[in-house]
C-alpha cells in the first residue's frame, strides 16, 4: 500500500514537472514584456531538463510505459535543450595560433575595469586594469566588443581609451552613454585592428535609474569585404546588497522570506518586461543589417529565453558551435548561491550563418562580473 502511494505521489511529481517543461520551452515565443512569468521558466529550464531526465532513467530502469512522455517532452523542448549545453567535449581553444584567412573576436562585460573590491585602493585598480588587457594582449583578438567600458581623458592612469589604441586597436566606435564627475565616460564600445568605415548608435528607452547602454553597430573592412559588428547591454536585474541579503533569507527559511520573496520577484519582473521592449529594438536593427553581421554583448538573459533566441534568430551561437558544457558567464562577487550556479550564461558571440565558427571559449578569468567569450570565425570563401 505504501509502495503505491509513493509510486502515485511520483506519478503526479512527474507530470507536474513535465508541464513546467514544456510550458518553459513556449518561452522562446513569448515575449515577457507582457508574458513576464515566461522569463521565470525560463531560468528554471535547465533544471527541470535536468529533473526530467532524472525521471526519464528511473522510468526506463523500471520499464515503465510511463517513460514515453519524457521522452515525447524532451524531443518536443530539443531545441531549447540545444541552446543550454554544448555537446563538444575536447574542444580546447588555441591561442597561439588562428587560421589563416580567421578573425578573432571577442566580448566582455569589464565592469568599468574596477576590481571587485568595494574599497580597492588606486594601486589596486592599476593592477586589476594591467590584468584585464594582459588577457586582451594574451589571446590578441582582432574585435572587442565591450561592455560597461569606462575611461577618464583627463587621466594619465586610467584612460582605457588611448591605451587600447596604443595596443593595436587603432579604429573604435564609443559614443558614451554616461558622463560621472564631468572626466569619466562609459558605456559600450568596439574596437578594432581593421579600418572601421561607418558606425550607428541606437538608443534604448530606460528610465534614469536604469543605465542601460545603447546598441552600437560598426562596419568594418576585413580581406576586402565589410561586416557589421553589433554590441549591445540589456536590462539587468539590477540586484542591490539588500537584495542578495532577501536571497539569503529565502534560501536560510527566515520568518521574513515571503517579503524577500516577493521584492526579488518584483524586480525580475520589472527587468523581463523591459529586456522584451529591448530584445525587440536589437532584433530590427540586426533583421535590417546589409553585411555580414556578428552580434557581440551582454544579454542578461539566459539561453532559451526570449531576448536569446530573438536576438540570434538564424544566426550561429559560437558557443554552442564548439564549445563544451554550460558555460556561465555570470560570476556574482555578492552572492555565492549565485556564484554556483553553472547555467547563467548571459553572454553570447552570435554569428550570421555566412561565418565559420572554427573554435570558441570562455577565458578563465575572473576579472569582473562577467566571463569574456572569444572565438575565431571565418567568412565564407575566405
Amino acid at each position: 500500500m505504501f509502495c503505491q502511494f509513493i509510486r502515485r505521489f511520483l506519478l503526479v511529481i512527474y507530470i507536474v514537472i513535465i508541464i513546467f517543461f514544456l510550458a518553459a520551452c513556449l518561452s522562446p515565443f513569448l515575449n515577457p514584456a507582457t508574458w513576464w512569468v515566461f522569463g521565470f521558466l525560463g531560468l528554471a529550464f535547465p533544471y527541470l531538463f535536468i529533473t526530467l531526465c532524472f525521471f526519464l532513467t528511473g522510468w526506463l530502469f523500471a520499464r515503465s510505459r510511463w517513460s514515453w512522455l519524457a521522452i515525447i517532452a524532451l524531443l518536443l523542448g530539443w531545441n531549447n535543450i540545444s541552446a543550454v549545453f554544448a555537446f563538444h567535449p575536447g574542444s580546447a581553444f588555441s591561442k597561439d595560433k588562428k587560421e589563416a584567412g580567421a578573425l578573432r573576436i571577442m566580448t566582455w562585460n569589464t565592469k568599468g575595469f574596477f576590481p571587485g573590491e568595494v574599497s580597492a585602493t588606486t594601486e589596486m585598480r592599476l593592477a586589476h586594469r594591467e590584468s584585464i588587457f594582459d588577457v586582451i594582449r594574451d589571446y590578441d583578438p582582432d574585435i572587442i566588443a565591450i561592455q560597461e567600458f569606462s575611461t577618464i581623458e583627463t587621466s594619465n592612469w586610467f584612460n582605457n581609451l588611448t591605451h587600447l589604441r596604443k595596443m593595436g586597436y587603432r579604429y573604435y566606435y564609443f559614443p558614451g552613454d554616461f558622463v560621472k564627475y564631468k572626466v569619466l565616460y562609459s558605456g559600450t564600445a568596439i574596437f578594432s585592428k581593421y579600418p572601421v568605415i561607418d558606425s550607428a548608435k541606437t538608443y534604448m528607452p530606460q528610465n534614469a535609474e536604469d543605465k542601460v547602454e545603447s546598441l552600437l553597430s560598426a562596419d568594418i573592412v576585413y580581406q576586402n569585404d565589410t561586416i557589421r559588428i553589433f554590441t549591445g547591454h540589456l536590462q539587468s536585474y539590477r540586484f542591490m546588497p539588500a537584495d542578495y541579503s532577501d536571497f539569503s533569507k529565502i534560501r536560510n527559511g527566515a520568518n521574513e522570506r515571503v517579503d524577500a520573496s516577493k521584492n526579488i520577484v518584483r524586480k525580475m519582473r520589472v527587468a523581463f518586461k523591459k529586456r522584451g521592449i529591448q530584445t525587440d529594438i536589437i532584433r530590427k536593427q540586426l533583421d535590417e543589417s546589409t553585411y555580414p553581421e556578428i552580434f557581440c554583448g551582454d544579454l542578461n538573459d539566459v539561453p532559451g529565453s526570449y531576448a536569446y533566441f530573438s536576438v540570434k534568430n538564424k544566426k550561429r551561437d559560437a558557443f554552442i558551435a564548439k564549445g563544451f558544457g554550460f558555460g556561465q558567464t555570470y560570476y556574482s562577487f555578492s552572492s555565492n548561491f549565485m556564484r554556483q550556479l553553472p547555467t547563467i550564461r548571459i553572454d553570447y558571440i552570435f554569428t550570421d550563418p555566412r561565418f565559420t565558427v572554427q573554435q570558441c571559449t570562455r577565458i578563465p578569468v575572473i576579472l569582473s562580473d562577467h566571463i569574456p567569450v572569444i572565438a575565431d570565425v571565418r567568412l565564407s570563401g575566405k
